[in-house]
């Protein structure tokens, strides 16, 4: 996101505070680093030789990594390069990314006149023109960026910063001694180079240039330029500047000499000048600001690729996994179709034996309800039932002589022979007849309910032919041959017929 709010003065917060990262300042041909971890210097290392080409950059961090001992894994750099080109535009009204596209499309058309190819670029709100928003546009040729992120990268850094000089000094016009909104002029030496800035106390930009040479190699060529720069200010913005600072080396010796070509008042910066200056300056703007050159998603490169590889092994992991999981219930599987097939046939082998099991239950049923049948059954006491009914059913006028009770399957056969008592004198056929209805109707009426074969027997002769009746009658005949005093009536009956239940 473009930072568009202007420093205020008094901003002293400490810029390397918990900090650990590798900060660079290459100016010109000086290359220095500045190893710090959590706010603490680590080691500080100069290259002693020029330092030239963009080519060269990860060869340079990798001999500072290892002078410094630098253990972390970011790099911030403050680049002054011959290719590194300022201007100013104005942008339409706009905010947020809206803005940004729009600013994105300005430097690139301003691109086109400086270098072929595309282009980084920075952005800084300036001091407005006529009500118009303006801003400070800092380019430079994307390949040679591409290079000095390639060669970080191959020292095992990620380059998180590319800074123009100017964005370092821009923080100094808050703390220079002016009047509010008083437009002064602060020269900066940037190793063979000056760094021009002009501007008002409280941070409103409203020129930046780079200009060859410096007040150390030629005070009075610098001198002519910075008359011009200020003449141009005039003319093009309608302000006159009110003062010049120097910072760098030798800035308090030779600001006296430059007061009077330049015509200005002339004093060095407030700002104390050390060699690690740049570098310590540097890390206030690693995060979050606009004048960095290295894109949002290329900051963002190693949280990505981090991220990525997260995901990747995470992925690997899940996959690994799965096929783990797939792998056991496979086997599960495997194991079940195992033990199906043994329960199937253990199953099988149950069922026949337990059909063999219930064809030797039912056959020893059949052999227990045959030695019941034979040995246990105890018919119920039906012919002892009668005979007892008889006794006492049965007229004093009549002899039962056969009695025969048996079982079919339609209930109890009863057959009842006998005769008229033979040693009674008064017998005669009317009073046989009634004794033999009386018995009659205890039979069909009494508790057995004895359902005759037919309704009314009456009373014949004693048979003479074999059977039951027969031997009675051949017994009677003796009977009558040894008592011949004694008179018989000569009269029997037989009666037949169904116990009903």
């Amino acid at each position: 996101m473009l930072n568009i709010q202007s420093r205020r003065r008094g901003s002293n917060g400490h810029p390397v505070a918990q900090q650990t990262t590798l900060s660079v300042s290459w100016l010109g041909r000086k290359f220095r680093a500045l190893a710090l971890h959590r706010g603490q210097v680590q080691g500080t290392w100069e290259c002693p030789e020029p330092a030239e080409g963009t080519n060269t950059f990860g060869e340079l961090l990798e001999q500072a990594v290892a002078q410094t001992h630098y253990t972390g894994t970011t790099v911030s750099l403050v680049l002054a390069h011959s290719r590194l080109a300022h201007q100013f535009v104005d942008a339409p009204p706009a905010k947020g990314p809206a803005l940004r596209k729009v600013l994105e499309r300005l430097a690139q058309e301003q691109a086109r006149s400086l270098f072929p190819g595309p282009v980084a670029w920075s952005a800084e709100p300036a001091e407005s023109v006529k009500g118009t928003a303006r801003f400070l546009l800092s380019l430079f040729p994307k390949p040679l960026l591409d290079e000095l992120c390639a060669g970080a990268q191959r020292a095992g850094l990620h380059l998180a910063a590319v800074l123009h000089p100017a964005a370092v000094l821009h923080s100094q016009l808050q703390e220079l001694p002016s009047k509010d909104s008083q437009v002064v002029m602060l020269a900066g030496d940037t190793g063979g180079s000056t760094t021009v800035l002009v501007g008002r106390s409280d941070g409103r930009l409203v020129l930046v240039r780079s200009l060859a040479g410096t007040w150390c190699d030629n005070p009075a060529a610098l001198a002519t330029d910075l008359r011009r720069t200020m003449l141009f200010v005039n003319q093009q913005h309608g302000v006159n500047v009110e003062g010049l600072f120097l910072f760098g080396p030798d800035a308090a010796a030779r600001a006296a000499e430059l007061e009077e070509p330049v015509g200005l008042p002339t004093r060095p910066s407030p700002t104390a000048f050390t060699e690690d200056y740049w570098a310590t300056q540097a890390l206030r703007h690693l995060k979050g600001s606009s004048h960095n050159l290295v894109s949002r998603e290329q900051q963002l490169a190693p949280q990505r690729r981090r991220l990525g590889l997260a995901v990747g092994v995470a992925t690997a992991l899940m996959v690994l996994g799965c096929l783990g999981f797939s792998a056991y219930f496979a086997q599960l599987g495997r194991t079940a179709r195992r033990d199906l097939e043994s329960v199937r046939t253990q199953t099988a082998a149950l069922e026949a034996r337990h059909r063999e099991l219930q064809d030797l239950h039912a056959d020893l049923a059949r052999r227990r309800d045959f030695v019941d049948a034979v040995a246990l059954h105890q018919p119920p006491p039906v012919a002892l039932w009668v005979l007892g009914y008889l006794s006492t059913a049965a007229p004093p006028e009549l002899l039962v002589t056969n009695l025969v009770v048996r079982e079919e399957e339609a209930g109890w056969r009863l057959v009842i022979a006998g005769t008229a008592q033979p040693d009674d004198t008064n017998a005669t056929p009317a009073r046989f007849a009634q004794a033999l209805a009386s018995l009659t109707n205890e039979l069909v009426t009494g508790p057995f309910r004895v359902q005759l074969d037919s309704p009314a027997p009456s009373p014949t002769a004693p048979p003479s032919g074999p059977g039951a009746a027969g031997a009675l009658a051949s017994w009677l005949s003796k009977l009558d041959t040894e008592k011949p005093t004694r008179p018989t009536a000569h009269r029997v009956f037989s009666l037949e017929g169904v116990i009903q239940p």
